[in-house]
Order: C-alpha cells, then structure tokens, then sequence
C-alpha cells in the first residue's frame, strides 16, 4: 500500500510537471529541488504511518470490545444499538428491539418448526409489517429473502458475538434459545439454505404417484 500511495504521488508529480506547473508548498519545504522532493516522501510515509497506526488502534478496541462481550459493529434486526453516559463517560450496548425482536424471534420459531421455507418466513414478515431499522439517509426496507438466509445464520441471536470469524459469549440478551438456533442451522443445512423447494399446485396433486 506505501509503495502504491508513493507510485501514484510520482504519476501525480509526471501529471504536474505535464502540464509545465510544478509542486511548491506554502507550508513545508516541497518543490521541485532533490531536497523538495526528499521532504515531500518523507511527509508521505509519516501520514501513511499515521493512517495505518489509526486504523491499527481501532481495530484493537474493537477486537478488545468483541472479546469483552460488546458488539463493536451495527446490531443486526431486532435489537437496537444503545448510547448512554454514565458518570460522563459513554457506554454503547445493545439491546432487543421491543417491536422487531418479537417478530425475529416468531420467524426463528416458525422455522424451526419445519413446516416453512425461508422464502415462506419472509413474505409472512412483510405482511407482518417488519422492516430493516432505518437509518438517516435510508428508511427502512422489508427484509429480502438473501437478508433472511443471513438473519438465520446469525449467532448473535443466540447470545454470541462473532467478530472476525471468531465468536464470543455475549453481554446481550439472547433472542432464540440455543436449541431453536441449532434447529435452525440443521434445517437450512439439510435444505440448502431452504430456497431449492418451489410449489406446482396441480389438481391430480396427491391423487397420483408415479410407479417406478
């Protein structure tokens, strides 16, 4: 990454230098003099140390906060992502979604039961009114039937957070029992994610079989 951020600084020097204008700072000792150019690596290498550190110290609380039971990332539907202050300090948790965590909760039931498809879990969610939490910029949405294969692979309903591909017990209330969560698991399995069934209606159905 360094070496491609330097290669696109030199293409953007060529570009410059094209077009007979040159680089002069206002601010640091940059321009067109081997001495210029020297300043101008050395201050590219220290932002992208700085970038790099950024980024390396975020995902160390973040990683930190999965280990501690927390949820460093968007919680998925039916619970809600909470912030409060207390003793002027901020606390982030996440809790279940008093209307769409009812409706999250029925669909795992419903499906564990074995009578429904995945597809058949989605429709009756869109008629039941449930939708994706909306955010600022984007209201929210019906749950699609890719969104609800997701939904039900999800271990955070059963209490784990899963960050990174590694999970950890969490600090949030389980939506599901584990059981209702593995019975889940073995029937999308065993149906291959539930979506290969389809419905012919016909009306010899269950009047005729075929004899080989």
């Amino acid at each position: 990454r360094l070496a491609r951020n330097r290669l696109d600084d030199a293409l953007i020097n060529m570009e410059i230098q094209k077009a007979g204008a040159s680089l002069v700072s206002c601010t640091e000792n940059i321009d067109e003099t081997p001495s210029g150019v020297l300043v101008h690596g050395i201050m590219s290498s220290i932002s992208e140390f700085y970038s790099r550190n950024l980024a390396s110290e975020v995902l160390k609380g973040s990683v930190k906060k999965a280990e501690g039971g927390g949820l460093p990332c968007k919680a998925p539907t039916g619970y809600i992502n909470v912030r409060s202050f207390e003793s002027g300090n901020e606390v982030r948790y996440v809790i279940i979604d008093p209307e769409r965590g009812q409706l999250m909760k029925w669909a795992f039931e419903t499906y564990a039961l074995g009578d429904c498809s995945v597809r058949d879990i989605t429709r009756e969610l869109e008629k039941k009114g449930l939708t994706a939490l909306p955010t600022k910029t984007r209201p929210g949405k019906p749950l699609t039937l890719s969104n609800m294969c997701v939904a039900f692979r999800h271990p955070f309903y059963k209490g784990i957070v899963r960050y990174r591909g590694v999970e950890y017990e969490g600090k949030h209330e389980p939506l599901v029992s584990v059981e209702t969560w593995n019975r889940v698991q073995d029937l999308m399995d065993a149906n291959k994610l539930g979506e290969r069934t389809r419905d012919h209606p016909h009306y010899l159905k269950g009047t005729v079989w075929c004899g080989t």
